[in-house]
């Protein structure tokens, strides 16, 4: 990776115990790299995991140099994963997407598409046909009502993982949720900032391997206590009590 001095899009994900999908995910995305002759580069957290990801991913280093790994020995969680793969970018521009293969990293044109033609900072996916169970469907359907009482921000799919941002904007910003809500955070401290965020839709495949580990009702109640801190907190710099976001 280190030949490559500014990547046009930089890859960010984290990954835990996915043995099953990461050698295919991350090939997958090379092949999307190289097919579309982009100058890019993926870079990959390898959050604590106790099966052979860390393995895989360091064999996968070997033939690819445009492939960079951040190593927690301990598991930090989705949201500090993800956080410090942005952080390890360099990308003018940064697609955040998870690493179990529900998302086609294909589907950065229309996101690039609709971030240069909204003239956007940040544009998120908003899942069409959403391969879920009917309870999480809910469950993000809620939760969406809620970003609006709260934020005032009327976006479909906060939560998709799927988002092309400036890389430079995303970089600036203070991550603090350490599981799920970090896509959530990202577009609210975004927005808060007075960068400007669109939405496009794409598609949602089921997982091709290896299991969810997210666990709906201690995960809705974390991310609730989360957005009600973020919304403090967004109250604190709106009054230039807190002077960064």
């Amino acid at each position: 990776m280190d030949d490559i001095a500014t990547p046009l899009i930089s890859i960010a994900s984290p990954a835990y115990n996915e043995e099953e999908n990461i050698r295919d995910t991350v090939l997958d995305w090379r092949r999307i790299l190289r097919e579309e002759g982009i100058a890019g580069e993926i870079v990959i957290t390898n959050d604590g995991s106790s099966d052979r990801t860390g393995e895989i991913l360091r064999d996968l280093q070997t033939e690819m140099p445009e492939l960079g790994v951040v190593t927690h020995d301990t598991n930090y969680g989705y949201g500090k994963a993800l956080a410090n793969a942005i952080m390890a970018t360099k990308g003018k521009y940064v697609l955040t997407i998870d690493s179990d293969g529900q998302f086609d990293a294909g589907e950065y044109k229309c996101l690039l598409e609709k971030l240069q033609e909204d003239d956007a900072d940040l544009v998120t996916g908003f899942r069409m046909g959403k391969k879920d169970t009917a309870f999480r469907v809910l469950a993000d359907r809620v939760l969406h009502m809620i970003i609006r009482v709260l934020f005032g921000v009327s976006l479909r799919d906060t939560n998709c993982a799927l988002k092309l941002c400036k890389g430079d904007m995303l970089r600036s910003l203070r991550f603090e949720a350490a599981g799920y809500p970090t896509p959530t955070e990202i577009v609210l401290r975004a927005n808060a900032r007075g960068f400007k965020v669109s939405e496009v839709g794409i598609t949602h495949r089921e997982r091709q391997g290896g299991i969810s580990k997210l666990k709906p009702f201690k995960t809705g109640l974390k991310m609730l206590a989360f957005l009600l801190h973020l919304r403090i907190e967004l109250w604190l710099y709106q009054l230039r009590i807190i002077h960064s976001l």
